[in-house]
């Protein structure tokens, strides 16, 4: 019998992924996760977000470590959900809206230890986690700094916002910017890279479609590759804005025989 833990650190696991969070709006990219073994949580409809971006995980929730998860209050049963795996669930004070910026209260990028966001209209509860934590809060311009982002590695991320990029030259962090746009996110003009990827284990990165539909995508490729990461391309299509693959447990191999 396999034996779960959860992921320690956000969006990257150390073993095989065997559970994540994610929209079910591609169902080939589902059928290829499951197909290997990954249990897939479907990020619920969240009637108070806008009908086009109303089952993205990474607006409805946000990984703080370990089983500390943060999950908006609303209407639907993603805390439930997330209860019953086992998580420690902690609930926004405010509910999220169909409008900016009441739609990025958990949009915070989160990596070694440090916040990025708009903190002024983050949610007090995700403030509050963040010193339980000792996570140190940066603020950016950037409301959607989560869907912004594809975090690559500790210290390392890949985005297309400009003050994203600053923000973590500033901090240190290596990253790699790449031009916005040539992501799918029907409704909108373009998505994010953050809200196409995720990890999938600790050497396998998940896109939703193929990173060559898109102009940076060979550069995509090697810097991923550099930190010595294999890339899956779920499906033969354009890269596509799902709201994030959102890795929750993973296989405890220290129970393998």
């Amino acid at each position: 019998m396999r034996v779960e833990r959860f992921v320690e650190n956000p969006h990257l696991p150390s073993s095989q992924v065997s559970a994540v969070i994610m929209a079910n709006l591609v169902p080939q990219a589902t059928k290829v996760l499951q197909a290997r073994g990954i249990r897939i949580i479907t990020a619920p409809v969240n009637k108070a977000l806008p009908i086009a971006i109303n089952q993205h995980a990474d607006l409805q929730c946000l990984h703080i470590e370990g089983k500390q998860w943060l999950v908006a209050k609303s209407d639907t049963e993603l805390d439930r959900i997330l209860h019953n795996e086992g998580a420690e669930v902690l609930l926004t004070e405010q509910k999220l809206g169909n409008a900016y910026p009441e739609d990025i209260r958990l949009n915070a990028l989160l990596i070694n230890k440090q916040l990025y966001g708009k903190i002024s209209e983050l949610d007090p509860a995700l403030q509050k986690a963040c010193d339980s934590a000792g996570i140190h809060k940066i603020m950016i311009q950037q409301g959607y700094a989560k869907c912004s982002t594809a975090i690559v590695a500790e210290k390392s991320i890949i985005t297309a916002d400009a003050g994203i990029a600053q923000a973590a030259n500033e901090q240190g962090l290596e990253l790699l910017k790449i031009q916005p746009g040539n992501i799918e996110l029907p409704g909108y003009n373009y998505g994010f890279i953050g809200g196409c990827c995720g990890f999938i284990s600790e050497s396998i990165f998940a896109f939703t479609g193929k990173l060559n539909t898109h102009p940076d995508g060979f550069a995509i490729r090697q810097f991923i590759e550099a930190h010595n990461k294999k890339v899956l391309e779920l499906t033969d299509d354009a890269l596509i804005d799902i709201g994030g693959i959102l890795p929750l447990k993973e296989v405890d191999e220290s129970t393998e025989q």
